[in-house]
């Protein structure tokens, strides 16, 4: 990946072991004195605060169709939507600079879940997705707790090989290739690892690597010689991507994905969840090589990797009940580069994936999704603002996505795509969610910074903007018109103390028929859930 700091500018990131391990240790973080020059031993504590609030009432059109009552009823305008306190804790032992392990949990509660009710338009005939409209234990506990899990749990060695140094890391961990950052759907590191949507829906603007969710592996890397380096990876451990559930208020649909109990379909009548279908615990796994250009400072990176996809292809419907299926075997064949051009860093990727999950309404008389071949282009650059007038300093972060379907191989006639039954017998068009043959996004981070505006305090402002410019990813990953946004403020105080402010909105087209919201491109379904958030993040 490119030197994110030195673009940057980013400050107390200790270098070294701590540097190849992916960490930042933070100025506030705390070193447990051991006696032992050779022994480092440092604990981190990071407690972010959240408060948020509906900033529009919610849309009859909406929530009177009965796939999306139970989210957009729960709260009003003006509602809190969060209060919720995060604590995330940082362990790392290192022996000797080179072996050691590093353990982080991150416990939650929200106050604004509390009562764990879903509210169900009076006039639809059907009932809720949750029993006795309560939210089931998945759900509760991601959302109100209190609760936590364990994040990192890894150890790690670096030794030499003859004169090759290796790093070795085991355990529960994260690791992501080439150069992608704001398009997670279209880059080398898609399905590199389980993507926590409920952070990122809640965090618009928020980057890939800031996004992935650890699962154990093995990872590895081998500098070779001074310009080339080979990386590995096979992973022992499965788990789906999370997103945002039905009955909470960024909610997509009422069904999705893990937490709903129920599918209501008619008046009286329910298919109850079924646990998901999903893919072997091991067997995913990638294979990377990287040379570093001097004469063009650049870096060129070759990967090939074959996973089960963390992202549920679609919706099965069996005797019994419904269930999510996972995506299997699929083949990634990719070319990153990377080069720094005075203050800026650029980056691009190319992807070929063989075999990937289609967009699919109804799953295939097998039980698994239209599959294909796709092409998927990611370029991006990063911009360390010079000092104006206007600000400061500052970065901006711009991306632009491209995909390209090049074949259908498998279940065809599911294949939500324009040109395919799927779409064209039912007479629906590309604003209705049907796929296109090429698709293409733009997306920007902007963030001028305004330096001590007050003894020790610094101000942002962080804004960023996605939106999709033409078409409908196959693959998933966008859809033409479809725009998410936020502006905010941020005051830091003395570089450990964080306030900010923040709007954040989106919009995709809908279809109204008889003034309910029955189709559409994108999710159309949160056209009214803007919302304003004021975050207090602290360290000790």
């Amino acid at each position: 990946m490119r030197d994110f700091k030195r673009t940057f500018g980013l400050n107390g990131c200790t270098l070294g072991i701590y540097a190849w391990l992916g960490m930042c240790v933070s100025a506030h973080a705390f070193t447990i004195d051991t006696d032992n020059p050779d022994l480092a031993i440092r604990l981190d504590n990071t407690v972010r605060y959240n408060l948020g609030w509906r900033a529009e009432s919610p849309d009859s059109s909406i929530y009177r169709n009965s796939l999306y009552d139970d989210s957009d009823r729960k709260f009003k305008k003006g509602d809190l939507v969060q209060n919720r306190v995060d604590l995330l804790t940082e362990f790392d032992l290192v022996y000797k600079q080179t072996t050691g392990f590093r353990l982080s949990t991150a416990s939650w509660y929200d106050n604004a879940y509390k009562d764990h009710d879903v509210d169900t338009y009076s006039g639809s005939s059907l009932p809720s997705s949750y029993n006795n409209n309560r939210y089931s234990g998945y759900t509760s506990r991601y959302y109100n707790g209190p609760s936590g899990e364990v994040l990192d749990a890894f150890a790690f060695t670096r030794f030499n090989v003859g004169d090759i140094p290796v790093n070795v890391k085991v355990g529960r961990h994260t690791v992501f290739w080439g150069e992608g950052l704001l398009f997670p759907g279209h880059a080398i590191s898609y399905s590199q690892g389980p993507i926590d949507g409920q952070k990122g829906a809640a965090n618009p603007g928020s980057e890939t690597k800031e996004l992935f969710l650890p699962v154990g592996q093995v990872s590895s890397q081998a500098q070779i010689t001074d310009d080339f380096s080979l990386a590995a990876q096979y992973f022992y451990e499965w788990r789906p991507t999370r997103a945002p559930e039905g009955g909470t208020y960024l909610g997509v649909s009422d069904i999705g994905v893990e937490g709903p109990d129920r599918y209501p379909i008619a008046p009286g009548v329910s298919l109850p969840r079924l646990d998901s279908k999903t893919p072997s615990e091991v067997g995913n796994f990638g294979l990377a090589g990287r040379w570093q250009i001097n004469s063009w400072n650049s870096t060129l990176g070759l990967y090939y990797r074959e996973f089960n996809d963390y992202n549920p292809a679609g919706l099965q419907i069996i005797s019994g009940g419904y269930r999510f299926v996972y995506g299997v075997k699929t083949k990634l064949y990719g070319l990153s580069l990377a080069r720094e051009v005075g203050s800026a860093s650029l980056g691009m990727d190319v992807s070929y994936r063989q075999g990937t999950g289609l967009n699919t309404r109804v799953l295939g008389n097998d039980g698994q999704p239209a599959r294909g071949d796709t092409i998927h282009l990611v370029t991006n650059s990063v911009w360390l603002l010079p000092s104006t007038r206007f600000y400061d300093t500052g970065n901006l972060v711009a991306e632009i996505a491209a995909s390209h379907l090049q074949r259908v191989t498998h279940n065809a006639d599911v294949f939500n795509g324009v040109g395919y039954a799927d779409c064209d017998d039912n007479g629906r068009n590309k604003w209705d969610g049907c796929s296109t043959r090429n698709w293409v996004g733009a997306a920007v981070n902007f963030t001028p910074q305004w330096l001590q505006v007050f003894p020790k305090v610094d101000i942002d402002l962080p804004t960023s903007l996605n939106y999709g410019i033409y078409g409908n990813a196959a693959a998933g990953g966008g859809n033409q018109g479809a725009l998410t946004w936020s502006v905010g403020i941020k005051a830091t105080y003395e570089q450990r103390h964080e306030l900010t402010l923040r709007y954040s909105d989106q919009f995709a087209h809908s279809h109204d028929v008889d003034g309910v919201a029955t189709s559409g491109n994108g999710n159309y379904s949160l056209n009214d859930r803007g919302w304003v958030s004021l975050t207090l993040k602290t360290g000790f």
